[in-house]
């Protein structure tokens, strides 16, 4: 005669613990997959945030400058006589905005280490003053065909990286005090 006995048979036992990982392992990559979008978009709303701030910042110094006095890019500095095409992007690791007749009255933004810095001084002056990170690149375009020293109106375009996230902002810009005299 058997008896009802109370407990899992191996069978029951196996199946319930395949069960078990089963759904322990698809909780977990839910988790997984959540907290990696996440991380994402935070990411991408700092770099937003950083190019918004970047550019806002340097709109209020530039409209208040006369023009540009200093642009150099990582192997050397540009010619500010030279006409360049409208249209076309030039690299800028460094850049400088006179905003007076003297020599030290320039506002300079600089890029070291994916990291922007401002600062008040000559036009070739090392700035200090952290004012974004995450700068990978810089471009200056000019809208018409002439010479940095001449420029009116201009479009600086960021790129910004941070992680496998990018983010790309540009701002069309003009001098307010354009009559720049060198």
């Amino acid at each position: 005669m058997l008896k009802n006995e109370d407990g899992f048979t191996l069978i029951e036992l196996l199946v319930a613990i395949g069960l078990s990982v089963l759904v322990t392992s698809l909780v977990i990559t839910f988790f997984v997959v959540n907290i990696k979008t996440y991380k994402e978009l935070n990411d991408e709303a700092e770099l937003q945030f950083q190019a918004q701030y970047i550019l806002n910042f340097m709109s209020d110094k530039i409209m208040e400058s006369k023009g540009i006095s200093l642009m150099k890019n990582s192997l050397n500095y540009y010619s500010m006589t030279s006409v360049r095409i409208a249209g076309s992007m030039l690299p800028a690791e460094k850049i400088s905005f006179r905003f007076g007749d003297g020599a030290s009255e320039n506002y300079v933004f600089q890029i070291v280490n994916k990291n922007i810095r401002y600062g008040i001084g000559g036009k070739d002056l090392s700035p200090t003053v952290e004012l974004g990170n995450y700068v990978k690149v810089m471009n200056i375009s000019l809208l018409n065909s002439e010479s940095l020293i001449n420029v009116k109106v201009f479009k600086i375009n960021l790129l910004l990286e941070k992680g496998n996230q990018s983010f790309q902002a540009e701002q069309v810009l003009s001098f307010r005090n354009n009559n720049f005299a060198q």
